[in-house]
């Protein structure tokens, strides 16, 4: 439908990028993405394109999408940082390496209590004796570290409700 004018309804999307101070391909998309609907004969209509972009703008869905992926960008970020300085400042250690260096100690600590029963005496029951003893200590040290060791895995405080 024509104008009184004659002229034809709407203008270009160059138009309404030069009014909205914004890109041609920005209004391209805003028209691909239903923000702007165009005219039959494929122009917009500069007022309604005006309100539609406001309404954009003030989108608070949108805002708020928007700023909650920022914050868990950002926050993602964050935590990287940290984790590479705490690194760099040997304060973040690989649990791998935790696990066989105490492995090793107790390995180690382990082979030197074999000896202590033969050294403390040669009568064999009270050799046999300090020995299950110290089997016994062995034993509950290494159910502790494997306790340790499944908390510190599941992200938990090996520390925490101690026996």
């Amino acid at each position: 439908m024509k104008r009184p004018s004659g002229k034809v309804p709407g203008v270009s999307q160059a138009q309404v990028a030069q009014h909205l101070d914004v890109s041609q391909p920005r209004v391209a998309q805003f028209v691909g993405e239903g923000v702007f609907k165009p005219l039959p004969n494929r122009k917009l209509d500069l007022d309604a394109s005006r309100v539609a972009y406001i309404r954009w703008l003030r989108d608070e869905t949108r805002k708020s999408t928007q700023s909650a992926a920022s914050a868990r960008v950002q926050d993602a970020r964050a935590r990287a940082i940290e984790l590479r300085t705490a690194r760099e400042e040997a304060r973040l250690v690989p649990l791998d390496d935790v696990q066989a260096v105490v492995a090793d100690i107790l390995g180690t600590y382990r082979s030197e209590l074999t000896g202590i029963a033969a050294a403390a005496t040669r009568d064999l029951s009270v050799r046999a004796a300090i020995q299950q003893h110290l089997d016994d200590a062995i034993d509950r040290c290494r159910v502790k570290f494997e306790k340790a060791n499944r908390d510190l895995v599941s992200g938990c405080d090996p520390l925490e409700d101690s026996e």
